[in-house]
């Protein structure tokens, strides 16, 4: 019964992990807006077919229609897989979402959502980069980023993209012009 407890635990706080680091939270520089912080304190909700918690040798995998779910966070795929989640630390922390597309969406602050979609999308938390693989898309308050493959520097803050077939798409949305009052 102790032996189920604690497995149970172990997921529970690795779906918690995991959200958080999909998320880009772990910014301590104060850097991030407050909507950030504002999710990471409501409870994780992680729905999947299936799932399955390997401790010997650190693999955590949610399969079929798996979505997640912390304050305006939410994640879909059709898989989920976390290695490197064990406590020694040797190896890096590495989240896979693979979906027909993975997709996220957050409200980072009061109405500024942004939206990302990719065939896989792979989060190495060691790193601090976020890689959206296969048709992917990268939008935030009307602009946009298409390209087979977007990585995104959290450290940095660098966006790069790479091209496959087509070239790499971006759309700027241009700035509201203030009008000049008498």
């Amino acid at each position: 019964m102790l032996k189920r407890f604690f497995i149970l635990a172990l997921a529970l706080s690795s779906a918690a992990v995991i959200t958080a680091s999909l998320s880009l939270a772990d910014d301590t520089s104060g850097n991030q807006p407050s909507g950030f912080r504002a999710d990471f304190e409501q409870p994780v909700q992680i729905l999947a077919d299936n799932d399955l918690l390997d401790l010997q040798q650190s693999i955590y995998r949610a399969t079929g229609n798996v979505r997640i779910n912390q304050g305006s966070l939410r994640i879909t795929a059709d898989e989920l897989e976390v290695t490197g989640f064990d406590s020694r630390g040797e190896e890096p922390e590495i989240f896979s979402l693979r979906g027909a597309p993975a997709t996220y969406q957050q409200e980072i602050e009061p109405g500024l959502v942004v939206n990302a979609q990719a065939a896989s999308i792979l989060y190495d938390s060691t790193g601090g980069i976020l890689t959206l693989q296969g048709a992917a898309e990268l939008r935030q308050d009307g602009s946009l980023v298409r390209a087979e493959r977007i990585v995104y520097n959290i450290e940095t803050q660098q966006v790069t993209s790479d091209r496959g077939e087509e070239q790499v798409e971006t759309i700027f949305r241009p700035r509201p012009r203030q009008q000049n009052q008498p």
